[in-house]
């Protein structure tokens, strides 16, 4: 008789282990759906700035369309941070490069190969 009763609680601990895990995905899959349309505000708000604005923090209206084009539970910040760090890494390499080239022509005392330039 208790070899039941031992089925019986490891069959319902297992569903109960499964219905808390679809709970738990559900639950953290409204949570992001209401994240996105949150940051979907920011959008918004992004495409009230003007294009110099926009320039400003290395995004153009280009990428606020290419953004605001996803699926509406995707999150669209992350489309926007990512072009806005391509933008800026290719921008500190075109400096770096002009560098080597103003240092490499002129002649005196040369800069150290380790240094570092930074250009916003």
């Amino acid at each position: 008789m208790s070899s039941i009763g031992e089925v019986r609680k490891s069959a319902f601990a297992s569903f109960g282990a499964a219905l808390s895990g679809v709970l738990v995905a559900g639950v953290m899959g409204a949570v992001g759906f209401f994240k996105a349309m949150g940051r979907r505000r920011y959008l918004v708000q992004l495409g009230e700035f003007d294009d110099h604005m926009l320039k400003d923090i290395g995004l153009t209206r280009a990428d606020l369309r290419d953004a605001s084009s996803g699926p509406i539970w995707q999150d669209p910040t992350a489309m926007l941070v990512a072009r806005s760090v391509e933008r800026r890494a290719g921008r500190r390499q075109v400096a770096r490069a002009n560098l080597r080239l103003i240092s490499s022509a002129t002649p005196g005392p040369q800069t150290p190969k380790g240094d570092l330039v930074s250009c916003g």
